[in-house]
């Protein structure tokens, strides 16, 4: 899907659909302008990724008659109108037959771009959970996108499965990069909502000034909560959300009520998932973290690192080579026994995201090398002798264990230690029961 937001301008004033659709394009996005809407419907098709934005008032076809066809030929694409003062009963009787807004001449265009800006992201949202059902089509169990047979990767397909029946709001940790928001859409596709919207809201990345606009919505149209009602409310990086907005979610949390601005609360039927980079202790002692909305929270789902997963990198590594190189009509990569070592090594800083952009690299040909044992791929403070020695050999252990399949006598051999050391070691690290090293 394309990042660029488009519309289809129709109006037939050439002086003004020159100076909209400059206003438009300077403000990043793509317009296609048409002086009829006949020309325009002979462009329109089902799976057009814009918005309409239409005159109300035009030879030939008028906006509403527009709208009624472009309702039947492409139903899902957004469609705003422009009227006149004196149409306003018109523009309300366009929003009954399923117009997405309306504006009146003169429009500011700052306003004109918000009304775009939103009903392009309700149209990427469809385009969206389009995808997410045809993914669900092809016969793919939603939780087999979860790659990994580490323990802890089966463990967590298990309680995806008992949680997503289940009507309960759930708080997903894990660090960057570890899939917080592809769970949610899996709990999502198994649950009972799966053929209503998933809504993901970025709170990191919400304007404080258009926090009720755009969460909320108004009279007239709906915010982004109102939105997943019926389906599911994805709040990612929850920590960042400032802690008035907190209390305010409380409210749709407790009540399942939004009130959006200049009306009347509404009930909303929607299911929660809050995500968190950090441990919800850590944010809740830190104060970025309301303890009142944390409790509000059935169950908090924490994600592993990937440096925690075992030999599920190297497994996650392929996984993707393939798919990039099928995506990109390339010849299949070969994932030798020493890069399987460095990936067993590797620290993966960046989780599951940092081995689709290796795997990537590899597929393309570009430089796809992975820091020598011991070098960090990010700045962090210098540990302790003790501390980086401990670390060393517990990885050292571990790589040994995974070279081996977990036969510790032909992993003593290996590292040239009796097996009464190796137990010894493995014990200290708290290895020797662990199953992600192998057989006891």
């Amino acid at each position: 899907m394309s990042d660029i937001a488009q519309v289809m301008l129709v109006e037939d004033d050439t002086d003004l659909r020159l100076a909209t659709t400059e206003t438009l394009e300077l403000a990043g996005f793509q317009v296609r302008s048409f002086e009829t809407a006949t020309a325009a419907l002979g462009m329109l098709h089902p799976d057009f990724p814009g918005v309409i934005l239409s005159d109300l008032r035009m030879p030939g076809l008028s906006g509403l008659e527009f709208l009624d066809r472009a309702q039947k030929l492409a139903p899902h694409v957004p469609f705003v109108l422009i009227t006149a003062h004196g149409d306003v009963p018109a523009a309300i009787q366009a929003m009954r037959a399923g117009a997405h807004d309306f504006l009146e001449k003169p429009c500011p265009p700052e306003l004109m771009l918000d009304v775009l800006r939103r009903a392009q992201a309700m149209r990427n949202l469809q385009i969206e959970n389009s995808r997410l059902r045809d993914r669900l089509d092809r016969n793919v169990a939603p939780e087999d996108q979860l790659v990994g047979r580490s323990p802890a990767m089966q463990d967590l397909r298990r309680r995806l499965k008992t949680l997503a029946g289940l009507q309960v709001d759930l708080l997903i940790s894990g660090e960057t990069g570890t899939g917080k928001e592809l769970v949610a859409q899996v709990l999502h596709a198994l649950s009972a909502r799966a053929d209503q919207p998933f809504v993901a809201i970025n709170c990191g990345a919400l304007n404080a000034s258009e926090v009720d606009r755009e969460l909320f919505g108004t009279g007239d149209s709906p915010g982004l909560i109102a939105r997943a009602d019926g389906g599911t409310l994805y709040l990612d990086e929850l920590e960042s959300m400032p802690e008035g907005l907190q209390v305010r979610l409380l409210r749709v949390l407790d009540a399942r009520e939004i009130t959006p601005l200049g009306a009347a609360p509404r009930p909303v039927d929607l299911r929660i998932f809050g995500s968190v980079k950090r441990p919800p202790d850590t944010l809740l002692a830190d104060g970025l973290l309301r303890p009142d909305l944390f409790h509000r929270f059935h169950a908090v789902l924490h994600l592993p690192p990937l440096r925690e997963r075992g030999d599920d990198a190297s497994l996650l590594v392929t996984h993707f080579a393939a798919q990039a190189a099928a995506r990109h009509e390339l010849p299949k990569v070969h994932i030798d026994d020493a890069l399987r070592r460095r990936l067993a090594w590797h620290d993966w800083p960046g989780n599951v995201r940092e081995a689709r952009n290796l795997a990537e690299r590899l597929v393309i040909g570009m430089d796809a090398s992975l820091p020598a044992h011991g070098e960090s791929t990010v700045a962090t403070a210098r540990p302790s002798y003790d501390a980086a020695m401990d670390d060393f050999e517990s990885r050292l252990l571990r790589a040994a264990l995974m070279e081996t399949g977990g036969r510790k006598a032909e992993a003593a051999n290996l590292l040239g230690i009796p097996r009464k050391r190796l137990y010894l070691r493995l014990r200290h690290h708290n290895l020797l029961d662990n199953p992600e090293t192998g057989r006891k």
